[in-house]
């Protein structure tokens, strides 16, 4: 999910600055509670890594650190749904977490996607019971198969990853929002009171 969202952020920031936004817009755009936000994606990068490095504690009770990232991540969220992107990463959020519930704490992913990508020490792995985190996709519980890490990017994409749906719709609100926030209404609308003000002045 990670390297998703950055991506994400990546190409918001190419494609705004080729639509003619500024990068210095993005301060006039306030997120709320923006870092409780960069908290909740820390947390989930520190309980990955964590988990790959056979933390045991972190392994135990990584139900619990995903209930608190998320939980945090919600919260945050919440209060900055007057964005209309916010909505597709509240939803991509939710999905994401439901398959995690759903799997006690594991993310279902697609194993057969995983050997045409090449990674076959990452499979091997999940096949061991060396990345918790990850179950195959045929042993996911209930219809948390669809909301598994089982979509790719075409072959022509030169990042092979393997993503959910939920990921997806983070991904393309991020995108999104990056874009908004370069060409904010907010400071346009901000340069009009200027304008104006100016303007309106009388002669002395």
């Amino acid at each position: 999910m990670i390297c998703v969202v950055l991506e994400a952020i990546v190409l918001g920031l190419i494609i705004g600055k080729i639509r003619g936004g500024q990068f210095k817009r993005l301060g006039t755009t306030t997120l709320r509670f923006s870092w409780i936000i960069l908290l909740a994606f820390s947390l989930r990068l520190a309980v990955s890594v964590m988990i790959s490095l056979g933390q045991p504690l972190v392994i135990q009770y990584r139900m619990i650190f995903y209930l608190l990232s998320y939980s945090i991540l919600f919260i945050a969220l919440f209060f900055n749904m007057h964005f209309k992107c916010m909505w597709l990463i509240a939803i991509g959020s939710i999905t994401n977490f439901l398959a995690i519930l759903l799997n006690k704490g594991s993310m279902p992913i697609n194993m057969t996607t995983l050997e045409n990508f090449g990674f076959s020490n990452m499979m091997t792995s999940i096949e061991l019971g060396a990345l918790p985190q990850y179950i195959p996709m045929e042993e996911a519980a209930l219809y948390s198969i669809y909301l598994g890490k089982g979509l790719s990017m075409p072959s022509i994409y030169p990042l092979k990853q393997i993503f959910s749906i939920g990921d997806l719709l983070m991904a393309v609100g991020i995108f999104f929002l990056v874009q908004h926030m370069m060409s904010s209404s907010l400071y346009h609308k901000t340069s009009k009171i200027l304008h104006f003000d100016h303007k309106s002045k009388l002669p002395l």
